[in-house]
């Protein structure tokens, strides 16, 4: 599913009702005001990610509130966590009330009543994630709802959030592919609430989460010379520190785990027929390794042979 409505569409003496009754079909029931019903450029659109979704809408001058009647007479079954793309957004909820900038992240818990509104033109994307695969005490989301920015993960999952809404047309049409990074984005707000909430307390969540992508990351950068902590802790928003502390917590050496993988992407290149009138030193440095006697002593070490025995034995064993 893409857009379900689009304002330009509609009569204009007709936008106002269909507006409503649009948002009304993709949420709970909610109190809906719109500063200009009739503008010609607003639009709803939904894409689905397995038991996630997107939301996105442009409004001009909208008003949503959700009264604490509504909360107990249709209660929700998912939480938002939304990027405001355009205007400065104010919400309310939980008894405190903030502004929300273009780019941040915010929560709206649907069972709890809320205010959130924008003027003029403006636009929000939300992840509805499932409360039931949330699986995180309303205490946890409370808390953490007013310091997301605290965790280390608040741009993965916002740059989740954008690439869900921009790709969606074509990533939501694979069913497979749409329920993996659905999956993958309910993993992701799990640990962002955790750690906002407390670091120690979303340790494991943000283990869970994180670790695959900088072994990714590591993986599809192994030929780079330059790859360093430094610049995988760049690359996912974290300090070096707590690059390490992950490391660590997994119970890996990040640089012996880098180099591994080096040396044995050097060894299964060194036993291709195709690779023979390769040097060692050429194959090396496609793996990001520019040191030949450092290479050397390395293969050594992990393998009880030095490249060039390796590659004889490999590639002209003994009848």
């Amino acid at each position: 599913m893409a857009i379900v409505y689009r304002s330009a569409d509609v009569a204009e003496g007709d936008r106002e009702e269909v507006t409503r009754a649009a948002f009304l079909e993709q949420s709970w029931p909610t109190t809906v005001e719109l500063d200009e019903p009739r503008t010609p450029d607003s639009f709803i659109e939904v894409f689905s990610y397995g038991r996630a979704s997107i939301f996105r809408a442009q409004m001009t001058g909208v008003h949503l509130s959700r009264s604490a009647r509504q909360v107990r007479s249709s209660p929700a079954d998912v939480l938002a966590i939304a990027v405001q793309e355009r205007s400065t957004a104010r919400h309310q909820m939980y008894g405190e009330q903030r502004l929300v900038a273009p780019r941040d992240l915010m929560v709206n818990d649907m069972n709890s009543p809320y205010v959130y509104a924008w003027p003029g033109r403006g636009s929000s994307r939300a992840l509805y994630v499932p409360l039931e695969e949330l699986d995180l005490p309303t205490e946890v989301t409370r808390v953490a709802s007013t310091r997301l920015a605290a965790s280390p993960l608040y741009p993965l999952l916002r740059a989740h959030i954008d690439q869900m809404t921009d790709l969606g047309d074509h990533v939501a049409a694979d069913p497979i592919a749409a329920e993996t990074v659905g999956a993958a984005a309910i993993d992701l707000a799990r640990a962002l609430l955790a750690s906002a909430y407390d670091l120690d307390y979303g340790r494991a969540a943000m283990s869970d989460v994180l670790l695959p992508r900088v072994r990714g990351y590591v993986r599809r950068h192994l030929g780079d010379p330059d790859l360093s902590p430094a610049m995988i802790a760049a690359a996912h928003d974290i300090s070096v520190r707590k690059l390490f502390a992950l490391c660590a917590d997994a119970n890996f050496s990040l640089e012996q785990w880098i180099l591994a993988n080096r040396l044995d992407g050097i060894r299964d290149a060194l036993a291709r027929p195709e690779y023979r009138h390769r040097s060692v030193a050429q194959i090396s440095r496609q793996w990001g390794l520019t040191n030949a006697s450092h290479v050397s002593r390395r293969f050594r070490e992990a393998f009880g042979m030095t490249p060039r025995a390796w590659r004889h034995l490999a590639l002209d064993p003994v009848e």
